[in-house]
């Protein structure tokens, strides 16, 4: 009213005015049936295992955040790469026919056996090396140091995004950005120490240290990573690693080979890294785990679906599904089942 000399009256109405034209119009849910179905893959990379995509309906959504969490070693990389595969491969055979942008943070990418899922996967297609070089020419790897020069790359990929018509983008992993300075293996934890109280304290110590370090710059990585995927309607993937917490609610479930049941650590849980605060920024949390000697991949949170688990192995084809049979979920869903050999001999396992 003092800068422009109007009565509040006269105010009011050009504030209403504004927030009218500031706001986006309302959709129907029709029109957004239509918009998602009129998109490549109807909104959806399929992953080419039968059962998650079904489950998904249609694969890794478009506009949305993926997460895979599991152990060192349980093909959360070989799952990339399988994902880097379709999103490059020809519209005809069931791709996208685009780019990817790979920010690999741990410097497992290897092109060599991205090739082998290729052409184990599609030999009528990737048996011709001309495609082969297309594919490979069509990733692109990006390897960040550090969680600020992740998040300065960021800044300049939208001009990237539509230059090369990415189609995928791929963070492996975010929790080695996050936590490079603050974790160390728990082999050493242990190593250090047997009473795992202390352990336990260490953990809680360097927990907050990462809390404190990373609040921000969590807060500001998923609002950035949200906007990329919704402004561009591109499914992105980030794995994430586990760690053991203290928490006496829950429980390791570990394989006991001399009865048919699971005999549990009250102190001692499995979970995905990185805390609350990221879990509620991913839309699908795509859990890998062990029982008994046979690997699962369970689908833990998702709009589309609900809880659904499915055995799986790891081939020179990356990920396959074994049978077709129902398996059921107990207890608390985000727990990450694992044998206890895979808990002692990783020595990538946080604390």
């Amino acid at each position: 009213m003092e800068l422009l000399d109007l009565p509040l009256s006269r105010i009011r109405d050009v504030i209403f005015q504004t927030s009218i034209d500031a706001c986006p119009p309302y959709r129907s849910a029709l029109a957004l049936k239509e918009e998602r179905e009129s998109e490549e893959g109807f909104g959806h990379l399929p992953t080419h295992l039968m059962d998650i995509d079904s489950a998904l309906l249609g694969g890794i959504p478009f506009g949305a955040i993926t997460e895979v969490v599991g152990p060192a070693g349980f093909g959360k990389t070989q799952l990339c790469l399988m994902l880097c595969v379709n999103a490059a491969l020809q519209k005809e055979y069931g791709g996208l026919d685009g780019s990817v942008i790979y920010y690999d943070s741990e410097h497992k990418f290897h092109p060599g056996r991205m090739a082998e899922i290729a052409q184990s996967r599609f030999p009528h297609v990737f048996s011709d090396l001309n495609n082969l070089r297309k594919l490979a020419t069509s990733i692109l790897v990006y390897h960040p140091h550090s969680l600020d020069e992740f998040i300065s790359s960021l800044d300049g990929l939208e001009n990237i995004l539509i230059e090369k018509k990415v189609r995928l983008l791929i963070v492996d992993s975010i929790a080695a950005l996050l936590q490079r300075w603050t974790r160390k293996p728990i082999s050493e934890a242990w190593a250090s120490s047997s009473d795992n109280e202390v352990n336990v304290a260490k953990s809680n110590l360097i927990n907050v240290r990462a809390h404190e370090f990373g609040c921000s710059s969590m807060g500001w990585l998923t609002s950035s990573e949200r906007y990329l995927a919704e402004a561009f309607r591109i499914p992105i993937l980030v794995t994430n690693q586990v760690r053991i917490s203290s928490n006496s609610r829950f429980s390791v479930s570990r394989h006991n080979e001399d009865a048919d049941t699971m005999v549990h650590d009250p102190e001692l849980q499995l979970t995905a890294a990185l805390g609350p605060s990221w879990a509620h920024s991913v839309n699908i949390r795509i859990i890998l785990e062990s029982i008994g000697g046979q690997r699962f991949l369970k689908i833990a949170k998702s709009p589309l679906s609900p809880v659904t688990v499915h055995p799986y192995k790891v081939t020179n084809r990356g990920l396959e599904l074994i049978g077709r049979d129902n398996y059921t979920c107990g207890g608390d869903i985000m727990q990450i089942h694992i044998d206890d050999d895979n808990i002692h001999g990783s020595g990538e396992w946080e604390v």
